[in-house]
């Protein structure tokens, strides 16, 4: 807390947070990923998050990048991927479908 409260003193433009949901209870992961990292968005910082929490992450960004053996294998919005069976299938547990969706 005392590092991230130092950082946000400096007020940067761009934020680079590293699986910040680690080890933290699906609830509380949740609502810092919707609160604080959309806050930091909101004040016109760039944010680039490291997540294995695809679905969470996925709902709060504008733009998805897939990263394996150090490529970028699939990337696109999060409505492009969320109809991309192979996305889907890998990362979401599921069979795609769009954004929002009644199913989903």
């Amino acid at each position: 807390m005392l590092a991230m409260g130092w950082v946000l003193m400096l007020d940067p433009g761009l934020f680079l947070l590293d699986e910040p949901t680690a080890n933290l209870a699906p609830a509380i992961a949740i609502a810092l990923l919707e609160e604080h990292v959309r806050g930091l968005a909101a004040s016109g910082a760039a944010v680039l998050v490291v997540e294995q929490r695809a679905k969470a992450v996925l709902a709060i960004s504008d733009r998805t990048y897939v990263l394996g053996g150090g490529e970028v294998r699939m990337e696109g919005t999060p409505a492009q991927l969320s109809v991309s069976p192979e996305f889907v299938e890998s990362f979401l547990g599921g069979r795609a479908r769009p954004v929002g969706s009644a199913e989903g």
